[in-house]
């Protein structure tokens, strides 16, 4: 009984370890796919005032998307602009936040 305790234990850790690696590796392939992606749009590293990337587990399960990316711009600091990785590429979702729709720069 107490043998298969600790072996219950173990595959526990194991698992717990290998979706924090995976989660952990992932954000930072995500984050540097999302930097090469606005190089190539021609934006400055100045130019970005942050990047958050997040993966969710039961996205997949839901069938949505794994990864979603939200990217704050240094000129207009109150709208969050949301992008997620579709085949290995960075695809745009939209914008939230308060500048109105007309004025929105990116």
């Amino acid at each position: 009984m107490k043998r298969k305790g600790i072996i219950l234990a173990v595959i526990m850790v194991v698992i717990i370890l290998s979706c924090s690696i995976y989660v952990f590796a992932g954000t930072k392939k995500a984050e540097k796919l999302m930097w090469e992606y606005l190089d190539e749009k021609g934006y400055m590293t100045t130019e970005i005032q942050s990047i958050d990337v997040n993966h969710s587990f039961m996205n997949i399960i839901l069938s949505y998307n794994e990864w979603n990316i939200a990217v704050v711009y240094s000129d207009e600091p109150t709208s969050i602009y949301s992008y997620h990785i579709k085949n290995s590429s960075i695809v745009e979702s939209g914008v939230s936040g308060t500048t109105d729709k007309e004025d929105l720069k990116h």
